[in-house]
C-alpha cells in the first residue's frame, strides 16, 4: 500500500492503483459538443434554479470546453425542482468503480451500524508507515475524509463485514450494491461500479433524508463533507479554489481517483470523481463530475476543479 504526499497520493491494491485524494484541481473530456452554457450572474435563488435547468438531461453541452481530449461527465440535479442540468450525454450513464467517493456512504453505514459510536472515535494508526505523512497517526472520521485515509475505512470494512454491506448496498440503491471479494477493497478493484446519474441519485436521497439508516449518522457525515470551517485549513494546500467559496455558499464533497497498474493505459482506464452538494439561498443542488483518460494528472483534483468552474461559470459561485 502507498501513496505520495503533496498534490498527489495513491494506494496499489492488487490489480489497481487507487489514488485517494480529498479535493481538487485541472481538466477532463466530454461526449460532444452541442451549444455551450451561457454564464449567468445569480443573485437569487430563483434565478439560480432557472440556470440550473437550461438543459435537459441528455443535451450535449460544450463539454470539450471544460473535459479536453478526456471522456468526462457533469450532471448536477437541482433538489426543489428536480430539474438536472448535464453535460457528456452517455458517458453519465457508465459505471466505474467508485474509489474514494465510497468513503461518503461507507462512513455513513459504520455509524449506523454502530462500528464507529461517532466522530469523535479514534482508530489507533497500527505504525507502518504509509506513502502520505498525514495517514501515519491516530485519526477520527472528519481527519479520515479530509485526508482520504485509506486504512481507516479498511478497519471499518473488517468490522462491518460482506453480508451487512450487501444488504446497506442493496437499501441505498447504489449502483451495481457488489461488496463481493476482499471486502477492504471492494470499492477499489472495480467490484463495485456505479455511474454518474446513480451518484446523484444516491446523494439526492441522503440530503433528503431519505435514505435507510438513521438521520443521526447522515447528519454527521453531511457536516464533515462541508469544505468550510475547519475543513479548509486541511484541504487549502491542494484545493486552493477552497478560499473562493462565497460566504453565502456552502460547497460539499469528496473525491476519489484510480488506475490500473496495466501498461500502456488505456484511453479511459484512469478515473477521477468529485462528488457533492451546493447549498445556496436555501436551495441545495447535488452533483457528480468525473473524468476518463489515460492521464495520470487527471484525477479527482482534476474532476474537483472541472465542477468548481463549472459551478462558477453558471453564477453559483
Amino acid at each position: 500500500m502507498k501513496n505520495w504526499p503533496g498534490k498527489r497520493s495513491r494506494v496499489i491494491v492488487p490489480g489497481m492503483r487507487t489514488i485517494l485524494v480529498f479535493l481538487g484541481a485541472s481538466l477532463l473530456v466530454g461526449c460532444g459538443a452541442a451549444q455551450s452554457a451561457p454564464a449567468v450572474k445569480t443573485k437569487t435563488a430563483d434565478e439560480t434554479a432557472t440556470a440550473t435547468a437550461e438543459k435537459p438531461r441528455d443535451s450535449q453541452v460544450d463539454a470539450k470546453r471544460f473535459f479536453g481530449d478526456a471522456r468526462g461527465c457533469f450532471t448536477m440535479r437541482n433538489m426543489g425542482t428536480g430539474e438536472t442540468f448535464e453535460m457528456g450525454g452517455d458517458e453519465c450513464a457508465e459505471r466505474t468503480l467508485p474509489a474514494s467517493t465510497f468513503k461518503v456512504p461507507n462512513a455513513i453505514i459504520a455509524l449506523d451500524s454502530g462500528v464507529l459510536k461517532d466522530e469523535k472515535t479514534v482508530l489507533k494508526w497500527d505504525g507502518e508507515k504509509r506513502w502520505l505523512e498525514d495517514w501515519n497517526r491516530d485519526h477520527a472520521l472528519p481527519t479520515s475524509m479530509w485526508y482520504s485515509v485509506v486504512w481507516f475505512y479498511q478497519v471499518i470494512a473488517k468490522d462491518v463485514g460482506t453480508d451487512r454491506y450487501r444488504k446497506y448496498l442493496s437499501d441505498f440503491h447504489y449502483g451495481n450494491a457488489d461488496p463481493s471479494g476482499d471486502v477492504t477493497k471492494f470499492w477499489l478493484n472495480s467490484t463495485l461500479l456505479i455511474s454518474p446519474r446513480e451518484q446523484v441519485t444516491f446523494l439526492a436521497t441522503m440530503y433528503e433524508g431519505k435514505l435507510p439508516a438513521s438521520a443521526r449518522s447522515v447528519e454527521i457525515v453531511k457536516k464533515i463533507l462541508e469544505l468550510r470551517g475547519e475543513a479548509k485549513s486541511h484541504v487549502r494546500e491542494r484545493f486552493p479554489f477552497v478560499d473562493k467559496i462565497p460566504e453565502n455558499v456552502i460547497l460539499s464533497g469528496k473525491t476519489g481517483s484510480a488506475w490500473p497498474d496495466k501498461k500502456p493505459l488505456g484511453p479511459t482506464d484512469v478515473v477521477g470523481w468529485f462528488v457533492g452538494s451546493l447549498e445556496r439561498d436555501g436551495n441545495r443542488w447535488v452533483f457528480a463530475s468525473r473524468i476518463r483518460s489515460s492521464d495520470e494528472e487527471k484525477i479527482g483534483p482534476a474532476a474537483a476543479r472541472i465542477a468548481y468552474d463549472i459551478l462558477h461559470e453558471r453564477g453559483m459561485l
